[in-house]
């Protein structure tokens, strides 16, 4: 009688790596963008930006997780080359996107959102997949709202873009209960969003080394060396424990549509604005790592780790319950930093980023080490997820 072998876990597609390529494209812009922001408003429009973006991978993704080895057919890989071209005129209209490129950018956004949404419906079709979902929701609210947005001028374009993104951020959480039953693939979807964070932190590579490109003296190359130290803690921080924990929480949860939203759809969505957020500071640390920063994006450093970290908290608290209370300690530590920063050189401020980074991943691989266990956070109120265990 011979044993059963373990189902084949599903592994990501060369199309889809190939779609991926779009969205490299789609960072660089939106950090292109963000990093020549004057204020606060500005940068925030520039953000905005980024949530369709996000949204359109997301919705991607999970039809290719739900697609499975049909999407390595010639209609899947034509699907996936179509979806990208959508991401293309959407990317490309970024840098104008609140003047002449804004049709663009709406036509781009609504014709992505249609075609997934066909897609999914064709693809469950005879399934308990409910006719008000997330991609319903994104096909003829969300993408309508932004194309609506573009035909306005001024103020009215960013409020109707500002309500579209808002419906696209908050309807997966509203309609949960319409998804309990959705099953994912969970090797396919916790790799595919690493490689999303591995997009960032190569934006964030060729930031820094665009920034050094012209001008080599000591202080860039040792504000260079502290931004590559940076990078790899960042990396760090998420590969080493964060991404083995959220595998094990989707894994071992009952209700994968939990998972997929809380910790993949919106803590990642945290990851990788916080790592733009770093890649435009340490930008401006390379080109003057010696001046102490006066305008928001020579500032941003600080606040993208604190936004990271807590990302963090944010996802073992919607896994396991609570969250990690070194984690959040370390997020604290960097909205000290982030305060001081315009008293500071700009390699000062860096640097001490590096060192709250280090430490807290120092003092977790020494908690796994030793075997003790993970000082936790107790919140005043209570996640609504049950406790799944596991490290994170």
């Amino acid at each position: 009688m011979g044993t059963q072998e373990p189902p084949q876990e599903q592994r990501v597609a060369w199309a889809e790596l190939f779609f991926d390529l779009v969205w490299v494209f789609a960072v660089t812009q939106i950090a292109s963008t963000l990093a020549g922001a004057a204020g606060p408003g500005e940068a925030a429009r520039s953000l905005l930006l980024f949530i369709p973006l996000w949204w359109g991978w997301v919705g991607t993704t999970l039809l290719a997780n739900a697609a499975g080895a049909t999407l390595d057919r010639a209609v899947g890989r034509l699907l996936l080359f179509g979806l990208a071209g959508c991401g293309l005129a959407i990317s490309i209209s970024v840098s104008g996107a609140y003047g002449e490129r804004g049709l663009l950018f709406g036509v781009g956004y609504t014709v992505l959102r249609l075609a997934l949404w066909g897609a999914m419906l064709r693809l469950r079709a005879g399934s308990r997949w409910p006719r008000l979902n997330p991609f319903a929701v994104s096909a003829f609210l969300g993408g309508p709202l932004f194309l609506l947005g573009a035909v306005l001028d001024g103020p009215w374009r960013v409020t109707a873009w500002t309500a579209a993104a808002l419906i696209e951020l908050a309807s997966p959480r509203l309609l949960r209960g319409r998804l309990s039953h959705l099953r994912v693939e969970t090797a396919h979807l916790p790799e595919r969003f690493g490689l999303f964070l591995i997009i960032a932190l190569g934006e964030t590579v060729v930031a820094v080394g665009q920034a050094a490109n012209d001008h080599l003296d000591a202080p860039v190359l040792s504000a260079l060396a502290l931004s590559f130290a940076l990078i790899v803690l960042l990396w760090w921080t998420y590969f080493h424990f964060g991404a083995p924990a959220a595998r094990h929480s989707l894994q071992t949860s009952p209700v994968h549509a939990r998972i997929v939203t809380e910790v993949f759809s919106y803590a990642h969505l945290a990851y990788v604005v916080a790592i733009i957020l770093v890649a435009v500071g340490l930008k401006k640390l390379v080109a003057h790592p010696l001046d102490a920063p006066h305008t928001l994006s020579e500032l941003l450093l600080p606040p993208g780790a604190a936004l990271y970290l807590f990302g963090f908290c944010y996802a073992r608290w919607r896994m396991f319950g609570a969250s990690s209370l070194q984690r959040f300690a370390a997020a604290l530590a960097c909205c000290a930093i982030a305060a001081t920063a315009p008293l500071l050189p700009a390699i000062a401020t860096a640097a001490l980023v590096a060192a709250v980074l280090l430490a807290v991943n120092a003092y977790e691989a020494w908690i796994v080490n030793t075997g003790r266990p993970i000082p936790l956070l107790r919140t005043p109120w209570r996640s609504s997820a049950p406790p799944i265990g596991g490290d994170a």
